[in-house]
């Protein structure tokens, strides 16, 4: 090799060059190495050191600090002894055998084989005349040019375990057998000095190596350089170790935050990243011993510390828990810490905490955890509100560490006082607590204010305000943990707009107060407020569902009793009109038809009575099945025949299929024929074509009664209140429009009675089907049931009745008479309609003998009629099925020709409301059922003699005979009082 001034430079010996690889720690060590060299070397030293913290800039840190000139090699120069070549970062070098240099860079991050490739090259370059030193680092790098060396004569030695940061490198080349000696790092430079060296010593740097070293740290550095170490444990940086320099070298440029407890007092040193931790403690913590430094966390700091030193082996503490001094203040801090022994000179010297703050996470899982306990307090059962806080606020009263103390308060209906719902940490009725806070009056916590305003207050000096009612303190942590603050929160939002609560929350003093610590505060009043409403609404709602129980069972009991009061009168009209249909061969003709007029619809109200008894008998519990074994299908078969004449006479097919059930089956029999009956009659009266069809099926653990017909269908919209009571399906084409409303909720009771259920399926024009099932087996089954004969007889004679009324038609005879033979000239022809057969029966034979009467039942018959025949006074019911009387009336105002005809409507709801419609719609008259045959006719003769009246004034054709009209007016709709004088008058209607 050919050197510049190689005269003055010692012979390097046997070796010709002094190759180095190194990784993780590498820098450090370097900065040992070639920092405490004694003598100046006659050799060039080639360094391969893999990418990494520092190596961007390691010629500079190298520099500041090697007692050799330090350089990046440059591709193809040669190298001179006594100067240090660094390969390039992220490229490799190689010694050629001319003594030049080939230096390359790589786009790859990591110098992966870097050490290898000098190696090798060096070997195959000088042979024996090579040594190689593998220093600190990851990984493998290094084992094949230890090889290639060892192969081609050469020397190799390799840094000791325990002053490596990383043992990968040089450890295999040791486990390899390759390395000729393993020393510790600080030996590594005296070796040097005497194996290349000439003893000749070389000019001290410029920079000592402690400041060399304190020159990576940034502020930290610049702290050192100025700290008197000598009053320190450490003593002067002079007498520092190379270990203590190499770990210092490593923590220092670090940008995770790193400490070092160095010595038997455990002196402190640390890095840049370590700052915010350190606190205001800095920069006087550097040197100083931790029990001094840290007394109110010396427990948790020390023990692991000599944990760690009398173990020799690292150990971990993860969120250790350590209170912190900053700006004066005490805050609570958590870290997740490695404590790692140091040696020196083979024994162990101090501690490495490598930490990561977690205070972040730890409060965050806290608060967490907290919030999914608040979640699972239980507000479904039936604690009202306040005891529903007491629980939320015993949950509080497990995280002190977020909330110091907890007041939860409930105000009153009015918003004006509120009383202590719950208290975690003060006794209820203690100052800081007390048990109610009236708005209007002095209390310690603004309540008032944040129920007026709905935000949040802060309460300040609390330790001033309540003294001793705070916990009590026996040193500094303890007494500056006591807490000086409070949030008082408004929770919730009631529908008056006031708070549902207010939540008073200690502040922990050592937990800043910042937007994440009140954001929490607001979440937990939300919380409370929420389950504390939840509460509330739930108490409101059993209150309201308490007094609907309460309305229902007197509105039961009302109909119950009004039932029963019916029954008796019924009873005496029954009774006496039975005897005259018996005798009727002594009655006139016309008087033996009023009396099975009579009778029948008697018998109908009697129908009606019996089903809102039954129905709020058996919505009120009170009605219990009697459970008999029979032959159902006998039994159903027989109720069907009931029906036959009905549905031959509507001309519709009744089909039966109700084969033998192989087994008598338990039901109450007088309830399976209410369901029965009901069904079929339900089905007549809404179908018009086809027929209906009645089955009987045994299934495994049913017996399922159907009754399917090809009637109009029902609306999917009104499907799933059909069997709600007094829903009625609107618009519905029916034989009749009466009815309680009543019959099919009554089925659905029954046959939940029996433990049954009921369905119905159904389209619009095809029909609707309707499905019982039964259960094969009932609770307390008598052997035999004897109903009432008398009762039964009674039920089914009503419902074939009814049924029978809605066939009748405009001609069906219905107890009338022949009307008298009319007066001399025409006389006026009133169009009465109403579904009713019997009413339409009964109102022709009373105007019979005046008018000429057209009776038709329903509003398209009566339109049709208008246009066939002259017509001077339209008498229409209000409520029909195909088209009502308001509908029909609307139709007559807007029809040209019979647009001044007079119309009078007949309704059974006696409101104001319907009487002002009615006249709003153009009718002439209203009248209110019940009402007289007397007041009838003097209304009818009334607005025909307005009517003549006006058909005067426009020339009139004919001439119009009636009664004399006594009071020519309308009259007025009759109050309450005037029917009940009425009530004795036979003819009321």
């Amino acid at each position: 090799m050919v050197a510049p001034d190689a005269a003055d430079l010692p012979d390097g010996g046997r070796y010709r060059a002094l190759v180095v690889g190194a990784s993780l720690g590498g820098v450090e060590a370097l900065q040992v190495v070639l920092g405490s060299l004694r003598t100046r070397i006659g050799v060039p030293v080639l360094v391969a050191q893999h990418a990494g913290p520092g190596s961007r800039m390691l010629d500079k840190v190298l520099g500041a600090t090697s007692r050799l000139p330090v350089t990046v090699a440059v591709d193809g120069e040669a190298a001179e002894p006594g100067r240090v070549y660094l390969c390039p970062p992220r490229g490799t070098l190689r010694l050629e055998p001319d003594g030049t240099l080939t230096a390359r860079t790589h786009d790859r991050e990591i110098s992966s084989g870097s050490v290898d490739e000098l190696f090798r090259s060096a070997a195959d370059a000088l042979g024996p005349a090579v040594l190689a030193i593998v220093l600190t680092g990851t990984g493998h790098d290094g084992l094949a040019g230890a090889q290639a060396v060892r192969g081609a004569g050469g020397t190799v030695l390799a840094q000791d375990e325990p002053t490596s940061l990383a043992y990968g490198m040089p450890g295999s080349v040791v486990a390899a057998g390759l390395a000729d000696l393993e020393l510790p790092l600080g030996e590594i430079p005296r070796l040097l000095d005497d194996a290349l060296g000439a003893g000749l010593p070389l000019p001290l740097p410029g920079v000592p190596a402690a400041q060399a070293v304190f020159a990576l740290g940034g502020e930290v550095g610049e702290a050192m350089a100025r700290t008197d170490w000598a009053a320190t444990p450490l003593g002067p940086v002079e007498t520092w170790s190379s270990e203590l320099l190499t770990v210092l070298a490593m923590i220092l440029p670090n940008e995770m935050p790193l400490h070092v407890f160095w010595g038997p007092q455990h002196a402190q040193l640390y890095n840049d990243a370590a700052v915010p931790v350190i606190g205001d403690r800095h920069p006087a913590s550097l040197g100083r011993p931790i029990l001094e430094d840290y007394p109110e966390a010396a427990a948790q700091l020390l023990g692991p510390v000599v944990e760690a030193t009398g173990a020799g082996r690292a150990v971990t503490y993860a969120d250790q828990r350590v209170l912190l001094r900053f700006d004066g203040r005490l805050e609570e801090h958590f870290y997740t810490v490695c404590y790692s022994p140091l040696r020196e000179r083979g024994r162990i010297a101090g501690t490495f905490a490598n930490y990561i703050e977690t205070t972040g996470q730890v409060r965050a899982n806290r608060r967490l955890n907290l919030l999914d306990k608040l979640a699972a307090v239980p507000v479904d059962d039936e604690a009202g509100e306040t005891a529903v806080a007491a629980r939320l606020t015993a949950v509080l009263a497990d995280n002190p560490a977020d909330i110091a103390f907890a007041l939860v308060y409930l105000p009153d209906s009015a918003g004006t006082e509120l009383h202590l719902a719950g208290a975690a940490g003060p006794a209820p009725g203690a100052e800081m607590a007390p048990r109610r806070i009236n708005g209007r009056v002095s209390s310690p916590w603004p309540v008032t204010a944040a129920l007026r305003s709905g935000e949040p207050w802060q309460v300040d000096d609390l330790r001033s305000r309540f003294g001793t009612a705070l916990p009590a303190a026996e040193d500094t942590a303890a007494a500056e943990s006591v807490p000086d603050r409070a949030l008082v929160l408004p929770a919730g939002r009631r529908d008056d707009d006031v708070p549902a609560a207010v939540v008073i929350a200690g502040i922990n003093p050592l937990i800043p107060l910042d937007a994440e610590y009140r954001s929490f505060l607001a979440l937990v009043a939300d919380r409370i407020g929420a389950a504390v409403l939840a509460a509330r609404r739930r108490a409101d709602a059993a209150a309201r569902i308490a007094a609907l129980r309460e309305l229902n069972r007197a509105r039961t009991e009302f109909f119950t009793g009004v039932s029963h009061e019916f029954r008796t009168p019924l009873t005496l009209l029954l009774g006496p009109l039975e005897q005259l249909i018996e005798a009727g061969s002594d009655l006139r003709p016309e008087h033996a038809d009023a009396a099975r007029l009579a009778h029948r619809n008697a018998l109908r109200l009697l129908k009606l009575v019996n089903t809102l008894l039954e129905f709020a008998q058996a919505e009120q519990g009170a009605v219990v099945p009697r459970f008999a074994y029979v032959d159902l299908a006998a039994l159903t078969a027989g109720l069907v025949a009931l029906f036959r004449s009905s549905f031959e006479a509507a001309g519709l097919t009744l089909d039966v299929d109700c084969p033998p059930l192989g087994r008598p089956l338990p039901v109450d029999p007088d309830m399976w024929e209410r369901i029965v009956l009901n069904l079929l009659s339900n089905a007549l009266k809404h179908t018009f074509t086809g027929g209906v069809t009645v089955t009987l099926r045994l299934q495994p653990k049913h017996a399922e009664l159907t009754v399917t017909d090809t009637g109009v269908g029902i609306p999917e919209a009104d499907q799933r209140n059909l069997f709600t009571r007094f829903h009625r399906v609107r618009g519905a084409k029916a034989r009749g429009h009466e009815g309680s409303g009543l019959g099919l909720a009554l089925v659905q009771q029954l046959v939940r009675l029996h433990r049954g259920s009921v369905r119905v399926r159904s389209r619009v024009g095809q029909g609707s089907t309707f499905t019982v099932w039964v259960p094969l087996a009932q609770p307390r089954a008598a052997a035999e049931h004897r109903p009432d004969p008398d009762v039964r007889k009674a039920y089914r004679q009503a419902v074939v009745d009814e049924a029978e009324l809605w066939l009748a038609g405009a001609g069906r005879h219905s107890g009338i008479a022949d009307a008298a033979p009319p007066p001399p000239g025409r006389r006026a022809t009133v169009l009465l309609v109403d579904d009713n057969a019997d009413l339409r029966g009964y109102v022709t034979r009373l105007l019979a003998d005046r008018f000429e009467v057209i009776a038709v039942g329903d509003g398209k018959a009566a339109l049709a009629e208008l246009d066939t025949q002259r017509v001077d006074l339209v008498l229409t019911d209000v409520m029909m099925p195909e088209l009502d009387g308001l509908e029909l009336l609307h139709r007559i105002r807007s029809h040209e020709r019979h647009r001044g005809t007079p119309v009078i409507l007949l309704t059974a709801v006696a409101a104001t409301d319907s009487t002002v419609a009615a006249l709003s719609a153009g009718a002439h008259d209203y009248i209110v059922k019940p009402f007289t045959a007397r007041e009838l006719i003097a209304r009818i003769e009334a607005q025909l003699a307005l009517a003549r009246g006006r058909s005067d004034r426009d020339a009139p054709t004919g001439t119009i005979q009636s009664a004399a009209v006594t009071n020519p007016s309308t009259a007025a709709q009759r109050t309450p009082d005037e029917l009940a004088r009425q009530a004795g008058d036979p003819d009321v209607i």
